[in-house]
């Protein structure tokens, strides 16, 4: 009776152990979408939120990365004391900075509007919950303004700028897989003093999954200037296109309005009561001003 015993259970106990072998060798190799064990991909892309220039140029050189590796990518968020932007708490063994690479160098920042984005870096991280980034930028920064090129001063020669990222920033590609998008808001970031354009950076997060946009086309051509959708805790800008169209994306969920100016003779005009749901599309259609 013992060997006919043995003789069933033969098969279950090899079956366990190629289990078992395959188990521990997807742990060491990773996920099946090529992501390391133990690490996470993050993949951010850099947008645009504009001002009336003709031209924006920002050097963005380097970007770091803090990850809390005891904390789960789900884990509820918090900005607490030793936690802010300037002091980072450096003494715990969990939380952990590093610098990912990226395509250092000099963008056109209003050449990424309109739903338009680019890819500013694809990195792996050590696994946990992703809190906060920070981007370093160069002195090569510049505004085209009436066709004449203006520095870009950065504000007490401060380089760098922190952004903390909460969970609903991140759109989840998969398990360790996120998308992570960075509006650079310039109406926020730069500022005329004494004939001089000075650069504050203000880069603000969005996915999404957590937001919405508003997209349109304006009639007739040359009819418009810069678009403003806003509410009472959030305002988002666009610069259409030569033909009209625009987009603005990372808007919160809630009830906004649009202002268009108008320019060339045409009457400004505010479309009311847009409803905007997270993950959703308000496309407003063709949009014609008056004159």
């Amino acid at each position: 009776m013992k060997t006919k015993s043995y003789r069933l259970l033969a098969p279950v106990f090899a079956a366990l152990v190629v289990f078992l072998i395959y188990a521990c060798q997807k742990d060491v190799s990773g996920d099946a979408n090529g992501i390391p064990a133990g690490k996470s991909k993050i993949n951010i892309y850099l947008t645009d939120g504009p001002m009336d220039f003709q031209q924006v140029l920002v050097d963005i050189q380097a970007i770091d990365v803090k990850v809390d590796t005891c904390r789960r990518p789900g884990d509820d968020d918090h900005d607490g004391p030793g936690c802010d932007d300037d002091h980072d708490s450096l003494s715990s063994h969990c939380e952990i900075w590093q610098s990912i690479p990226i395509r250092p160098g000099v963008y056109d920042l209003l050449t990424l509007r309109n739903g338009t984005d680019t890819l500013l870096a694809s990195a792996f991280v050590f696994s946990g919950k992703i809190e906060r980034i920070k981007v370093t930028l160069g002195t090569n920064n510049s505004v085209l303004v009436d066709s004449v090129s203006h520095p870009l001063h950065l504000v007490n020669n401060q380089n760098f700028i922190f952004v903390n990222i909460h969970r609903e920033h991140l759109d989840s590609i998969s398990n360790s897989n996120f998308n992570l998008y960075l509006d650079f808001d310039l109406s926020r970031s730069i500022r005329l003093f004494n004939g001089e354009y000075y650069l504050k950076p203000f880069l603000r997060p969005f996915g999404h999954h957590s937001t919405g946009e508003i997209e349109g086309k304006i009639r007739p051509v040359h009819s418009f200037g810069m678009i403003k959708a806003f509410n009472s805790t959030d305002t988002a800008f666009a610069r259409p296109e030569d033909q009209g169209e625009f987009k603005i994306r990372g808007l919160r969920e809630g009830s906004y309005s649009l202002f268009i100016d108008g320019i060339n003779g045409y009457r400004d005009t505010t479309i009311t009561n847009i409803t905007v749901q997270r993950g959703r599309d308000v496309n407003l259609g063709l949009i014609r001003l008056s004159n």
